[in-house]
């Protein structure tokens, strides 16, 4: 890895081969166990992966001068980066914490102009030892900074990280493409139009901006909103690094949309029927109590329908249970296109359906009930190529929610609906009754 120190070793290397004729010299980065891990050099010699541990050249007491190269073991790769075998060389130690084995190490081909190497060349063991600390540490740097890039890269989220100066600013691919920004680096200042922008753009930039204003001169505020942008959803978090604002501000874009759409399709999978996609018995409960509550205040009256498809088990054994299923699915749809919006029609249990009619008039709540009787007896229903008729029992109660009622006013209408649509049944079917 190419660092400005890296350079600085090669120019060294260079000026050691000027002053002592040397045909090789190398700076070598080496481990305890005399791994070398990086080298470079001069004339080019640029590698590393092999081991001194065995050469001699590291146990050697070394006072300053060449010595001959038959008393060592020099690896291949020294050898080969040589050209050939080496006559004399000399090995410079210079040690740190991380690499106690590495130096300079000059070689010569020849004997001639070896003896001539000055002593002084010792002094550079400082210098290379610094640099080439000071170069593990830019590597380290870098590294650290690579595995940065990747951690932020593989976050499913948007980040912008503000340096605890204010001034610096670091943003991963995802919150460049929100931003319109590039990935990288940027000036802290030239990110606010950008944040302010985005935030403009959300449908709901007036709540967001009640709420970040409230935190103005706060540096240590922490929160989390959702900033909805037409169908997609953020949820934006912001808090301090390390919880202290003087090390900087984390901002996580996370796109919620798909998580909402499953929430949602949840929720209603679980207050729908499975079968004809209308509201199940428990949400008819829940929603009615709701209902009946608001209606307390002012005293207005609420009604229950209950119908019931006449003969429901004849359709099935003759026509088969797929058919039956399609046939539910009809007189769901016909019934509630027969209602008015405000409403409420569930599915109450097999062929059995209930609807509550919210302020009704005495004269709205049988003619109601006659107009689902007639949506479901009017046309035959068509299915698999078969027109079936098909009709409907109805019965209906209604009553007043009074203070204090909505607890038992539903049960007492279902109870009073549920009678009366026995009576019409036990009247032949296919006709309504109210409940007195």
């Amino acid at each position: 890895m190419n660092t400005p120190d890296s350079n600085a070793l090669v120019s060294l290397s260079q000026f050691a081969h000027g002053a002592s004729g040397a045909d090789l010299v190398m700076v070598l980065e080496a481990d305890p166990d005399g791994r070398v891990t990086w080298s470079t050099g001069f004339p080019n010699a640029s590698f590393s992966g092999f081991n001194l541990a065995r050469s001699g050249v590291l146990a050697h007491a070394w006072t300053g001068q060449p010595v001959e190269a038959n008393a060592f073991r020099l690896p291949t790769a020294i050898v080969q980066a040589l050209g050939g075998p080496a006559a004399r060389l000399l090995f410079i130690p210079a040690p740190s914490d991380d690499a106690p084995s590495s130096g300079m190490l000059l070689l010569w081909k020849h004997d001639v102009g070896a003896e001539q190497s000055p002593q002084t060349l010792s002094l550079l063991a400082p210098s290379v030892a610094q640099l080439l600390s000071a170069r593990r540490g830019a590597v380290h740097d870098i590294v650290v900074r690579n595995q940065f890039i990747d951690l932020v890269e593989s976050v499913p989220a948007g980040i912008v990280l503000i340096d605890g100066d204010g001034l610096g600013t670091v943003i991963n691919q995802r919150a460049a493409e929100l931003l319109g920004q590039k990935p990288g680096k940027h000036r802290a200042a030239d990110l606010v139009a950008p944040m302010r922008a985005l935030r403009q753009r959300c449908d709901n930039h007036a709540e967001l901006e009640q709420a970040y204003a409230a935190q103005v001169g706060n540096l240590n505020f922490a929160t989390t909103l959702h900033w909805v942008m037409g169908e997609r959803t953020f949820e934006v978090d912001t808090h301090p690094v390390r919880g202290d604002g003087e090390q900087g501000r984390i901002w996580l874009f996370t796109d919620i949309t798909a998580d909402l759409l499953m929430a949602a399709e949840l929720r209603r999978l679980a207050s729908s029927d499975p079968l004809t996609g209308v509201p199940n018995r428990r949400h008819f409960e829940e929603r009615s109590a709701q209902i009946i509550a608001a209606r307390e205040a002012t005293g207005r009256s609420v009604a229950v329908l209950m119908l019931d498809v006449d003969h429901f088990k004849k359709i099935n054994d003759t026509h088969g249970h797929p058919i039956g299923d399609e046939v539910l699915k009809v007189v769901a749809r016909r019934c509630r296109e027969a209602l008015r919006d405000r409403d409420l029609f569930a599915r109450f249990g097999g062929e059995e359906f209930i609807a509550l009619l919210a302020a009704p008039t005495a004269d709205e709540v049988p003619a109601t009930a006659e107009r689902l009787r007639n949506a479901i007896s009017g046309a035959p229903v068509n299915v698999g190529g078969l027109r079936i008729d098909v009709t409907v029992s109805v019965g209906g109660a209604m009553g007043e929610a009074l203070p204090g009622c909505d607890a038992t006013l539903l049960e007492q209408l279902v109870a009073r609906a549920d009678e009366a649509l026995y009576e019409a049944k036990a009247d032949g079917r296919n006709r309504v009754r109210m409940s007195s």
